[in-house]
């Protein structure tokens, strides 16, 4: 049976030679689901047609393309491997906040149950690990893999030990998006790496690149949560604030606005109203000010990084990705 054309999101229209390697990557991961059970089958190849902005094996892509490629295939398989694993851990933390939408579609779970997206999440980080074994042969890569893996992991835990915490500083949060987000990106980079010959000097700038990214883009993401609607946003606004996650914008005001602790305090009982009001006392107290400024921090030090690695067009590719996604409003 011939596969559905997947339509991948227009920003790489106007770059056709990464385009047509991440519709090979998604060909890859379609080819590596393999799973006795016919529902988490059809569900994640459903799932993975759909294209999407595909950064993360976009950046591992890149990156690799600075240098010599070693085996192109292999690359084209690690840029599933990081795929799969932001995938799975989007599954799952749908499962966790129980969320019906994703962007403007229904959630994973929404869409299959939670029983799939469970078994789905699961598959997809097993399928990670092997992926990892099977085409990384450097046993020093192999274990820097792992230690990423167990850092985004431990980024999740340390999100959930922060639930309802209203003592939080903006220290925490750092590392908290650090773990969940920045090292994702550091992952996508540093598989690029070692599918390629880099010097030193330059993995240690690319990685340095990825990281800031990842920090500017989780909180920019955070942002719109205060200055986007439902329909922007895809999701429901301020969601995250009565399931315990605390974002930039209210941490840099909670812990000077009495108010808006009182009003945490009422934890999942908090209503729309009073979600509203957060939203309102966190705008006119500067909040969003403070932390697009947090952002700004990360992006100039990112594009700086940038500036540092050799003249390429995967150089300027990056350059154009990223001020799309530190520019972008939904």
């Amino acid at each position: 049976m011939s596969q559905p054309t997947v339509t991948l999101h227009p920003m790489w229209h106007n770059y056709p030679n990464i385009q047509i390697q991440l519709e090979a990557v998604l060909d890859r991961i379609t080819q590596n689901i393999q799973t006795s059970d016919d529902a988490v089958q059809r569900a994640l190849v459903e799932t993975f047609q759909s294209g999407g902005k595909l950064l993360r094996p976009a950046f591992t892509i890149l990156i690799a393309s600075f240098n010599e490629v070693k085996d192109h295939e292999a690359l084209i398989q690690l840029a599933a491997t990081v795929e799969m694993l932001h995938a799975a851990s989007l599954i799952h933390d749908d499962i966790i906040d129980d969320s019906p939408t994703r962007r403007h579609v229904p959630s994973f779970q929404a869409r299959f149950g939670k029983d799939v997206a469970v078994y789905a999440g699961d598959i997809l980080f097993a399928l990670t690990f092997r992926a990892l074994a099977d085409y990384t042969d450097d046993i020093q890569m192999i274990r820097k893999m792992t230690r990423y893996l167990e850092t985004i992991l431990n980024g999740e835990l340390t999100q959930r030990v922060n639930h309802y915490n209203l003592a939080m500083t903006i220290d925490n949060y750092k590392e908290q998006i650090a773990g969940k987000t920045a090292a994702l990106f550091e992952l996508s980079a540093q598989l690029g790496l070692s599918a390629s010959r880099p010097t030193a000097d330059f993995a240690n700038k690319a990685l340095s690149f990825a990281n800031n990214v990842g920090m500017a883009f989780q909180i920019l993401d955070d942002i719109l949560d205060y200055t986007s609607d439902d329909t922007k946003l895809g999701k429901p606004a301020l969601h995250d604030i009565r399931e315990g996650v605390y974002t930039a914008p209210l941490i840099l005001t909670m812990q000077n606005h009495q108010g808006i602790s009182e009003l945490l305090a009422k934890r999942e009982t908090i209503t729309d109203d009073e979600l509203r009001t957060i939203k309102t006392l966190v705008v006119a107290d500067g909040g969003v000010e403070k932390a697009q400024s947090l952002a700004l921090q990360y992006t100039e030090q990112a594009m700086s990084d940038l500036d540092n690695l050799p003249d390429h067009e995967s150089k300027d590719i990056l350059i154009g990705i990223s001020q799309l996604l530190l520019a972008r409003e939904d």
